[in-house]
């Protein structure tokens, strides 16, 4: 379908209807009418930007290009708009994916998903494997991109893609390891080091980075209470910022290893995020089974790292009979399910079982992961309702979990994320939900 037929340029006739707000207008509000006033704004531009994709389209699809003899449409839009070759594919791109998905292209110049969020959209139906499969599923993805954080929605991409094109993530994956290395270049007075492989290896890398980071943080912290005391501390930064402390932990890391030529024997576990429909599907193809199709949704097809970084199912099944994988079982919310005991305080595998599908700050517009990362109640202990389980846990940093209890904050996690409501009620930067579903 040619994109350009869904829009009425004349709907941006009217002045009113692309009236900027005041700069007095906008400081005299607070909250969620202040939100609210700039999302006015936001929508605005969303609908600018699908015009010009629209247009884009047209030059596209007329050869209007060759008029000024440019090689094609994206050369076109980098003349025009004095652009980089990068930018232009990504319009282009954009210009594609709206030219042909006419329901994408509607909830973008309505304003109810952003740029970014379509962008990854483009993306995939610019993967000639996922292009058919795009259009079997696209009411899925478009509820995914209206209601989800743009990293969860990545996520989201990245399962659809691995189960549209399960060839293609296989060749993708083997090629990563294949063409893995690391390199060490010397640049002026410092050096850059580069590490490139596959998404199982990048994981455990991860976690030995992780936990010597966390360890450099905590000496930090022990630092600065003991310059400045138990009262003073926090109004204080720590030594290092966080980008420091990641690079004084490689250097650890790498000094621990320079008196041993030894191979490791140390073998960390990884946990590996899957369903039973995929665990079941990966070994019939593992010990040479045709898989059955058995009617379920892309999104019940999981298998991915902890961060949401897609696995191959041979790599899953391998470390499944190696013993060195968890199966993390999840309900639709993304939440462990009872693991751990119950306790005043997370700890030990309550905590963990939080962390296995967030490790980040849930607070809207945060997501710092960091070793101070503390795991929160949804429900007070005080209350009835308080219990130290994994679907009763949170991840906040400190300073945002100590906003969420100064200032009152209610905080749920559904299908769609995180959502923390003020006292009176309103969603802090909130997201359309998603619809009924049929009975």
């Amino acid at each position: 379908m040619d994109g350009s037929a869904v829009f009425d340029m004349s709907v941006f006739d009217d002045p009113a209807d692309l009236r900027v707000p005041g700069l007095d207008e906008f400081r005299s509000l607070s909250g969620s009418a202040r939100d609210e006033l700039f999302m006015s704004v936001e929508r605005m531009s969303r609908r600018l930007e699908a015009v010009k994709a629209v247009m884009l389209a047209d030059v596209k699809s007329s050869l209007g290009f060759l008029d000024d003899h440019h090689h094609n449409s994206q050369a076109w839009f980098r003349a025009v708009t004095n652009n980089t070759p990068a930018a232009s594919k990504s319009a282009v791109q954009v210009a594609d994916l709206l030219a042909a998905h006419s329901l994408f292209a509607v909830a973008f110049a309505a304003g109810e998903i952003g740029l970014q969020h379509v962008k990854a959209l483009a993306a995939l139906y610019a993967n000639e494997r996922c292009r058919d499969a795009l259009g079997l599923v696209e009411h899925e993805l478009l509820d995914a991109a209206k209601t989800l954080v743009y990293r969860d929605f990545t996520v989201c991409c990245d399962r659809f893609k691995a189960h549209a094109d399960p060839d293609g993530t296989m060749k993708d994956h083997a090629l990563a390891r294949e063409n893995r290395k690391a390199t060490l270049s010397m640049v002026g007075e410092g050096f850059i080091l580069r590490i490139e492989g596959d998404a199982l290896t990048g994981e455990i890398l991860q976690n030995v980075l992780n936990a010597h980071a966390d360890a450099e943080y905590a000496t930090d912290v022990a630092e600065r209470l003991a310059k400045y005391g138990p009262d003073d501390a926090k109004n204080h930064p720590l030594r290092r910022t966080n980008a420091q402390r990641q690079f004084d932990a490689v250097q650890t890391i790498f000094a621990k290893a320079a008196g041993t030529r030894e191979i490791a024997d140390l073998v960390p576990i990884v946990n590996i995020i899957c369903t039973e429909a995929t665990l079941a599907a990966a070994a019939r193809e593992f010990f040479g089974t045709p898989s059955v199709p058995d009617g379920h949704s892309w999104r019940e097809h999981l298998c991915e790292t902890s961060d949401g970084t897609p696995v191959s199912p041979y790599d899953l099944i391998v470390a499944a009979l190696l013993g060195n994988v968890r199966r993390v079982l999840i309900d639709s919310c993304g939440r462990v399910i009872d693991l751990g005991r119950k306790s005043r305080v997370f700890k030990g595998a309550a905590r963990e079982a939080v962390l296995l599908t967030g490790d980040r700050c849930s607070w809207p517009g945060c997501h710092m992961r960091c070793g101070s990362i503390q795991i929160d109640h949804l429900q007070p202990w005080a209350r009835a309702a308080g219990l130290t389980k994994s679907v009763n846990g949170g991840p906040c940093c400190p300073i945002h979990n100590r906003a969420k209890h100064n200032l009152g904050v209610t905080v749920i996690r559904d299908e769609t994320g995180w959502h923390h409501y003020r006292p009176d009620g309103t969603e802090i930067a909130p997201r359309q939900q998603p619809p009924p579903q049929a009975a």
